[in-house]
């Protein structure tokens, strides 16, 4: 067994459009290649621990699911990686929440942080301080953070569920951005090589920009039903680098 884990969501529940079993068939095959080339372990969480809420909030349980790892690194599944990318585990050694500032879409970011200010009323959230939870690195020291963060869900999940079903302003990320806030958590922020986030947004989709410019790319923010044909097209053209 290796010392590292990396994991990811791949639960489909039920009246949910998005097929994310079928997205994660091809963006998988990126990181079974990348994570041979590190030896490191890899996982997928794709049975629901609890049977309310979504899956979104299921990345949190992981302690439950694979205790024993050093540390542990979730991405979303339709984040892939580059073939040569270098291994994040060496690159960001330090025992600290590890994550990549979301700053692409300021608006939703600045909505949302004032929407959930009714559930966190004493806690403030620097927008500057923002990040995107599709790619958390973290170790063993942090299971108590993961692990309260998984409970105070648990212990509110209908009034959660009612509140997210009314203001639409995303799940887990802003309440975890401001769980944070309220700990204090040593936090660093990693380079957005390792969370290329928003690539039609920032006009670097087209062309393929994107790979050049970084290891980690986070295929969020495209229509639901243009994101898997865009996968597929770009394995289409980059497979052969990979030895799967």
């Amino acid at each position: 067994m290796s010392k590292y884990l990396i994991y990811t969501l791949a639960v489909n529940s039920e009246n949910r459009d998005v097929d994310d079993s079928g997205i994660f068939n091809t963006t998988k095959l990126s990181w079974q290649h990348y994570c041979k080339r590190h030896n490191i372990d890899f996982h997928v969480i794709d049975k629901a621990p609890i049977q309310k809420g979504t899956p979104h909030w299921f990345r949190y349980f992981i302690f439950d699911e694979k205790p024993g790892y050093d540390k542990y690194l979730y991405i979303d599944s339709d984040i892939m990686v580059r073939w040569d990318a270098p291994n994040i585990f060496e690159e960001y050694p330090e025992d600290k929440l590890h994550v990549v500032r979301d700053n692409s879409g300021l608006g939703w970011i600045w909505e949302g942080i004032h929407l959930y200010k009714q559930i966190f009323e004493n806690v403030t959230l620097d927008w500057e301080k923002y990040f995107n939870s599709g790619v958390m690195l973290f170790s063993k020291k942090q299971k108590d953070l993961i692990d309260g963060f998984k409970n105070f869900y648990l212990e509110n999940v209908d009034s959660i569920s009612d509140f997210q079903k009314q203001v639409r302003k995303g799940f887990d990320q802003t309440p975890f951005n401001y769980f944070n806030a309220y700990n204090n958590t040593d936090i660093n922020y990693m380079s957005e090589k390792f969370n290329l986030t928003h690539m039609m947004r920032k006009e670097i989709l087209q062309g393929y920009y994107f790979v050049d410019m970084a290891y980690f790319w986070h295929f969020n923010g495209l229509p639901r039903n243009n994101q898997k044909q865009i996968i597929l097209q770009l394995w289409d053209n980059i497979k052969d680098k990979y030895e799967i």
